[in-house]
């Protein structure tokens, strides 16, 4: 099965819709009802629709306006992702350089962080081509740009995740600075 699936990850803080409650308008205009997309299935152009007090109906397309068929052959592979992947991520920093302060200097040490990016798929057939697109906010800890947010963003794709199996990627690196509060003071001896 080949699934072309974008996903757009989004940290500090993360959010995720996984459904998304609106109103439906009936094909003659006369009838509308609440309702959240559970699933979708394409060949038989039939939805399945959690509406008020949670009671789910399937139903074929047709009945709904031109509008709202549309809208439901956009968002229904994207309901279907949704439950065929899990996304995990990671944060991992690895030190890449410590200076040795002398008298008077201050003392710091550069990080490259890096999110690890787990999806595991959930289903009985095999994913092609998983596009996963991401954005991660890490606020920078340096003197002159406290309090200022670097950005990692990036895409990667996965050619192939098995059933029910998982895959990795490794962002892209923000290479960050740390300092210390105060610069190296001599060291104590005799004092007179």
């Amino acid at each position: 099965m080949s699934v072309r699936l974008l996903i757009l990850i989004t940290f500090f803080p993360l959010t995720a819709m996984f459904g998304e409650m609106r109103t439906y308008l009936s094909k003659d205009g006369k009838k509308t009802f609440r309702g959240e997309l559970i699933e979708y299935e394409s060949s038989t152009k039939k939805a399945k629709m959690r509406i008020a007090r949670g009671k789910v109906l399937t139903f074929p397309i047709e009945i709904l306006s031109k509008q709202d068929q549309k809208y439901l052959e956009e968002q229904g592979p994207i309901v279907q992702a949704k439950k065929a992947l899990s996304i995990d991520t990671k944060h991992y920093s690895k030190r890449t350089e410590k200076n040795k302060p002398a008298q008077g200097q201050w003392h710091f040490e550069k990080y490259a962080h890096n999110y690890i990016i787990t999806v595991e798929n959930n289903r009985d057939e095999m994913l092609r081509d998983v596009t996963v697109e991401y954005l991660f906010f890490v606020e920078r800890n340096r003197r002159q740009y406290q309090n200022k947010i670097e950005k990692i963003s990036g895409s990667d794709t996965i050619d192939l995740v098995l059933s029910n199996g998982t895959e990795t990627i490794t962002t892209k690196s923000a290479n960050l600075e740390s300092w210390s509060d105060n610069p190296v003071m001599p060291s104590g001896g005799g004092g007179g």
